[in-house]
Protein backbone atom coordinates (compact mmCIF):
# COMPACT_ATOMS: atom_id res chain seq x y z
CA UNK A 1 0.00 0.00 0.00
CA UNK A 2 1.51 3.41 -0.62
CA UNK A 3 2.29 5.54 2.14
CA UNK A 4 -0.06 8.11 1.55
CA UNK A 5 -3.01 5.79 0.63
CA UNK A 6 -1.93 4.43 4.16
CA UNK A 7 -2.34 7.83 6.14
CA UNK A 8 -5.81 7.91 4.76
CA UNK A 9 -6.63 4.54 6.00
CA UNK A 10 -5.31 5.47 9.44
CA UNK A 11 -6.88 8.69 9.37
CA UNK A 12 -10.43 7.38 8.91
CA UNK A 13 -9.83 4.15 10.94
CA UNK A 14 -8.90 6.35 13.58
CA UNK A 15 -11.69 8.99 12.68
CA UNK A 16 -14.34 6.73 12.75
CA UNK A 17 -13.52 4.64 15.61
CA UNK A 18 -13.63 8.47 17.59
CA UNK A 19 -16.57 8.47 16.60
CA UNK A 20 -18.21 4.69 17.02
CA UNK A 21 -16.28 4.90 20.71
CA UNK A 22 -18.59 7.96 21.73
CA UNK A 23 -21.75 5.97 20.25
CA UNK A 24 -21.20 3.52 22.53
CA UNK A 25 -20.55 5.52 25.36
CA UNK A 26 -23.83 6.75 25.11
CA UNK A 27 -25.59 3.48 25.36
CA UNK A 28 -29.00 4.34 24.40
CA UNK A 29 -31.89 2.23 24.18
CA UNK A 30 -33.16 4.28 21.14
CA UNK A 31 -32.91 1.99 18.53
CA UNK A 32 -33.32 5.37 16.02
CA UNK A 33 -31.47 8.84 17.08
CA UNK A 34 -34.78 10.24 14.85
CA UNK A 35 -37.42 9.83 12.98
CA UNK A 36 -35.76 10.60 10.22
CA UNK A 37 -32.52 7.88 10.52
CA UNK A 38 -35.94 5.64 11.16
CA UNK A 39 -37.50 6.52 7.85
CA UNK A 40 -34.28 6.47 6.62
CA UNK A 41 -33.32 2.51 7.04
CA UNK A 42 -36.43 1.72 6.51
CA UNK A 43 -36.61 3.03 2.77
CA UNK A 44 -32.91 1.70 2.24
CA UNK A 45 -33.50 -1.49 3.63
CA UNK A 46 -36.76 -2.00 1.72
CA UNK A 47 -35.09 -1.83 -1.35
CA UNK A 48 -32.10 -4.06 -0.73
CA UNK A 49 -34.53 -6.85 1.04
CA UNK A 50 -36.42 -7.01 -2.92
CA UNK A 51 -32.90 -7.00 -5.05
CA UNK A 52 -32.02 -9.82 -2.74
CA UNK A 53 -35.48 -11.71 -3.04
CA UNK A 54 -36.07 -11.14 -6.44
CA UNK A 55 -31.92 -12.56 -7.70
CA UNK A 56 -32.87 -15.73 -4.78
CA UNK A 57 -29.64 -14.15 -3.13
CA UNK A 58 -28.23 -15.66 0.18
CA UNK A 59 -25.07 -14.10 1.43
CA UNK A 60 -24.29 -10.26 1.59
CA UNK A 61 -20.92 -8.58 2.45
CA UNK A 62 -20.34 -5.23 3.85
CA UNK A 63 -17.08 -4.43 3.08
CA UNK A 64 -16.06 -1.32 5.00
CA UNK A 65 -18.99 -1.19 7.46
CA UNK A 66 -18.68 0.93 10.22
CA UNK A 67 -21.58 0.20 12.53
CA UNK A 68 -22.96 -1.82 9.76
CA UNK A 69 -26.82 -1.14 10.37
CA UNK A 70 -28.31 -1.32 7.22
CA UNK A 71 -27.05 -4.78 6.81
CA UNK A 72 -27.81 -5.64 10.14
CA UNK A 73 -31.71 -4.75 9.43
CA UNK A 74 -31.76 -6.62 6.22
CA UNK A 75 -34.05 -9.67 6.45
CA UNK A 76 -33.07 -12.50 8.86
CA UNK A 77 -33.12 -15.04 6.40
CA UNK A 78 -29.72 -14.03 4.73
CA UNK A 79 -26.43 -14.37 5.65
CA UNK A 80 -24.70 -11.34 6.58
CA UNK A 81 -21.15 -10.29 7.13
CA UNK A 82 -19.66 -7.19 8.36
CA UNK A 83 -15.70 -6.21 7.29
CA UNK A 84 -14.16 -3.09 8.75
CA UNK A 85 -10.90 -2.46 9.47
CA UNK A 86 -11.37 -0.84 13.26
CA UNK A 87 -12.14 -3.49 15.73
CA UNK A 88 -14.33 -0.24 17.83
CA UNK A 89 -16.44 -0.09 14.69
CA UNK A 90 -17.27 -3.79 14.47
CA UNK A 91 -17.73 -3.29 18.29
CA UNK A 92 -20.19 -1.37 17.95
CA UNK A 93 -22.05 -3.06 14.91
CA UNK A 94 -22.13 -5.99 17.19
CA UNK A 95 -23.31 -3.44 19.78
CA UNK A 96 -26.33 -2.80 16.91
CA UNK A 97 -27.26 -6.41 16.41
CA UNK A 98 -27.51 -7.19 19.97
CA UNK A 99 -30.36 -4.52 20.16
CA UNK A 100 -32.36 -5.51 17.43
CA UNK A 101 -31.80 -8.98 18.38
CA UNK A 102 -29.68 -10.01 14.96
CA UNK A 103 -28.59 -13.47 14.23
CA UNK A 104 -26.92 -15.37 11.16
CA UNK A 105 -24.17 -12.68 11.06
CA UNK A 106 -20.21 -12.50 10.98
CA UNK A 107 -17.88 -9.87 12.03
CA UNK A 108 -14.29 -9.72 10.25
CA UNK A 109 -11.61 -7.40 11.00
CA UNK A 110 -9.94 -6.35 7.75
CA UNK A 111 -8.61 -4.16 4.61
CA UNK A 112 -11.07 -3.02 2.65
CA UNK A 113 -8.24 -2.74 -0.29
CA UNK A 114 -7.43 -6.76 0.26
CA UNK A 115 -10.01 -8.60 1.81
CA UNK A 116 -9.57 -12.05 3.49
CA UNK A 117 -12.32 -13.92 1.27
CA UNK A 118 -11.80 -16.59 -1.56
CA UNK A 119 -13.01 -15.05 -4.65
CA UNK A 120 -17.09 -15.11 -5.80
CA UNK A 121 -17.70 -15.51 -2.17
CA UNK A 122 -21.01 -13.45 -1.79
CA UNK A 123 -23.75 -12.50 -3.46
CA UNK A 124 -24.15 -9.15 -2.78
CA UNK A 125 -21.36 -6.67 -1.98
CA UNK A 126 -21.59 -3.22 -1.21
CA UNK A 127 -20.67 -0.05 1.22
CA UNK A 128 -21.77 2.78 2.30
CA UNK A 129 -20.18 6.13 2.76
CA UNK A 130 -17.00 5.23 2.44
CA UNK A 131 -15.42 5.68 -1.23
CA UNK A 132 -15.90 9.42 -1.33
CA UNK A 133 -13.18 9.80 1.42
CA UNK A 134 -10.48 8.37 -1.17
CA UNK A 135 -8.81 9.43 -4.56
CA UNK A 136 -10.77 8.13 -7.31
CA UNK A 137 -7.50 5.36 -8.84
CA UNK A 138 -7.70 3.96 -4.76
CA UNK A 139 -11.93 3.97 -5.40
CA UNK A 140 -11.14 2.15 -8.17
CA UNK A 141 -9.11 -0.90 -6.63
CA UNK A 142 -11.43 -0.83 -3.89
CA UNK A 143 -14.53 -1.93 -6.59
CA UNK A 144 -12.05 -3.90 -8.18
CA UNK A 145 -11.72 -6.03 -4.54
CA UNK A 146 -15.39 -5.79 -4.05
CA UNK A 147 -15.65 -7.41 -7.52
CA UNK A 148 -13.17 -10.26 -6.93
CA UNK A 149 -15.10 -11.61 -4.05
CA UNK A 150 -18.57 -11.07 -5.55
CA UNK A 151 -19.87 -13.80 -6.96
CA UNK A 152 -20.31 -13.96 -11.29
CA UNK A 153 -24.44 -13.26 -11.13
CA UNK A 154 -23.95 -11.29 -8.50
CA UNK A 155 -24.33 -7.52 -7.44
CA UNK A 156 -21.66 -4.59 -6.25
CA UNK A 157 -22.74 -1.17 -4.58
CA UNK A 158 -21.40 1.56 -3.56
CA UNK A 159 -23.64 4.33 -1.51
CA UNK A 160 -22.38 8.14 -1.45
CA UNK A 161 -23.63 10.89 0.34
CA UNK A 162 -26.03 13.45 -2.01
CA UNK A 163 -23.99 16.82 -1.62
CA UNK A 164 -26.91 18.63 -2.86
CA UNK A 165 -29.22 17.13 0.14
CA UNK A 166 -29.96 18.97 3.22
CA UNK A 167 -28.19 16.88 5.42
CA UNK A 168 -24.71 17.32 3.19
CA UNK A 169 -25.45 21.13 2.94
CA UNK A 170 -25.80 21.63 6.74
CA UNK A 171 -22.44 19.63 7.09
CA UNK A 172 -20.79 21.21 4.67
CA UNK A 173 -21.49 24.67 6.60
CA UNK A 174 -20.49 23.11 9.57
CA UNK A 175 -17.31 22.77 8.41
CA UNK A 176 -16.20 26.22 8.85
CA UNK A 177 -18.59 26.96 12.23
CA UNK A 178 -16.48 24.95 14.44
CA UNK A 179 -18.46 26.58 17.44
CA UNK A 180 -21.89 24.78 16.54
CA UNK A 181 -22.51 21.09 17.23
CA UNK A 182 -23.18 18.88 14.84
CA UNK A 183 -21.62 16.15 12.19
CA UNK A 184 -19.69 17.99 9.62
CA UNK A 185 -17.60 17.10 6.90
CA UNK A 186 -13.81 15.92 7.24
CA UNK A 187 -12.31 14.25 4.15
CA UNK A 188 -15.38 13.69 2.15
CA UNK A 189 -14.98 14.44 -1.75
CA UNK A 190 -17.95 15.12 -4.15
CA UNK A 191 -17.63 12.97 -7.12
CA UNK A 192 -20.21 13.16 -10.14
CA UNK A 193 -22.20 9.67 -10.82
CA UNK A 194 -20.52 9.38 -14.46
CA UNK A 195 -17.68 8.70 -13.00
CA UNK A 196 -18.40 6.26 -10.49
CA UNK A 197 -20.26 4.31 -13.07
CA UNK A 198 -17.25 4.56 -15.85
CA UNK A 199 -15.26 2.97 -12.35
CA UNK A 200 -17.67 -0.05 -12.12
CA UNK A 201 -17.25 -0.60 -16.15
CA UNK A 202 -13.26 -0.56 -16.34
CA UNK A 203 -12.98 -3.09 -13.06
CA UNK A 204 -15.49 -5.02 -14.79
CA UNK A 205 -13.85 -5.05 -17.50
CA UNK A 206 -10.55 -5.50 -15.93
CA UNK A 207 -12.06 -8.33 -13.95
CA UNK A 208 -13.58 -10.58 -16.84
CA UNK A 209 -17.05 -9.75 -15.84
CA UNK A 210 -19.84 -8.67 -18.14
CA UNK A 211 -22.13 -5.83 -16.53
CA UNK A 212 -25.90 -6.69 -17.17
CA UNK A 213 -27.15 -3.16 -15.97
CA UNK A 214 -25.89 0.08 -13.56
CA UNK A 215 -28.39 2.00 -11.94
CA UNK A 216 -28.43 4.75 -9.34
CA UNK A 217 -30.90 4.73 -6.53
CA UNK A 218 -32.14 7.64 -3.83
CA UNK A 219 -32.21 7.51 -0.09
CA UNK A 220 -33.43 9.48 2.77
CA UNK A 221 -35.37 12.66 2.69
CA UNK A 222 -33.94 16.26 1.37
CA UNK A 223 -34.78 17.55 4.23
CA UNK A 224 -32.39 17.67 7.79
CA UNK A 225 -32.14 15.21 9.69
CA UNK A 226 -33.49 17.17 13.14
CA UNK A 227 -36.46 17.63 11.00
CA UNK A 228 -39.41 17.00 13.63
CA UNK A 229 -41.14 13.36 12.61
CA UNK A 230 -44.97 15.54 12.49
CA UNK A 231 -43.18 17.17 9.05
CA UNK A 232 -41.05 14.20 7.77
CA UNK A 233 -44.44 12.71 7.75
CA UNK A 234 -46.56 15.43 6.18
CA UNK A 235 -44.96 18.05 3.71
CA UNK A 236 -41.44 16.07 3.91
CA UNK A 237 -42.72 13.05 1.58
CA UNK A 238 -43.89 15.91 -0.97
CA UNK A 239 -40.32 17.07 -1.11
CA UNK A 240 -38.82 13.69 -1.30
CA UNK A 241 -40.77 12.96 -4.06
CA UNK A 242 -40.35 16.25 -5.77
CA UNK A 243 -36.77 16.60 -5.13
CA UNK A 244 -35.96 13.03 -5.65
CA UNK A 245 -32.47 13.28 -6.53
CA UNK A 246 -31.65 15.40 -3.65
CA UNK A 247 -32.02 12.87 -1.22
CA UNK A 248 -29.36 12.21 1.48
CA UNK A 249 -27.46 8.99 -0.05
CA UNK A 250 -26.93 7.90 -4.17
CA UNK A 251 -26.42 4.31 -4.19
CA UNK A 252 -25.01 2.94 -7.50
CA UNK A 253 -25.78 -0.71 -7.92
CA UNK A 254 -24.21 -2.65 -10.60
CA UNK A 255 -25.40 -6.22 -11.61
CA UNK A 256 -23.04 -8.64 -13.15
CA UNK A 257 -24.53 -11.74 -15.68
Amino acid sequence: MRDDLKKIVEHENANWSKIFKAELEKNSDKQFSSFWWKNYYEELTGHIDKIMRANDFKTILEAGSGSGKATILLNNNFHKTLLDISSIALKYAKYITGKFGVKNINFVEGNIFSMPFKNNNFDFVWNIGVIEHYELEDIKSIVKEMVRVCNKSGIAAVGMPNFHSGPILKARLLKSLRFIPGYRLDTEKFYKLSKIENIFREAGKESGRKIAYIETKYFGNPLIMETPGFILKTIGRLISRLFRKNKFLMLIICKFE
